[in-house]
């Protein structure tokens, strides 16, 4: 995992943090923890078995904090292959079978198979 990656899993750790507290603010407290999904089974794994490697002392303080919060079940890491990264549908040109299995999962419509007509 990159810091690049680490950092940003981070950020996506206090964004969760943030929602469950908001939700028991609003009496609607979380009974499982949030999935943070990442397609890196080695960042997966050093967050569930902490051994210090040498090479990853760049992401420490980062990884302490994602690891802190799924010991506290507040995350809950869930791997998700290359694959089937439906972020790469805002971030990649996609040929069209990998294009219409995102847009499925999304529940965006394709308006010429739906027979939707625009008004201009």
């Amino acid at each position: 995992m990159t810091e690049a990656e680490n950092r940003a899993a981070a950020m996506v750790a206090q964004e969760i943090t943030w929602l469950v507290q908001l939700l028991k603010k609003l009496h609607q407290p979380t009974e499982y923890g949030l999935p943070l999904y990442c397609d890196n089974l080695s960042a997966i794994r050093l967050v569930e078995n902490p051994v210090f490697h040498v090479k990853t002392k760049h992401v420490e303080v980062h990884y302490h904090f994602i690891r802190e919060k799924v010991l506290q079940e507040e995350i809950k890491l869930k791997y998700v292959g290359t694959e089937r990264q439906v972020a790469d549908l805002f971030t990649k040109g996609l040929g069209d079978n990998k294009l219409e299995i995102f847009r499925q999962h999304l529940s965006v419509v394709n308006e010429a198979k739906a027979g939707v007509e625009r008004e201009y």
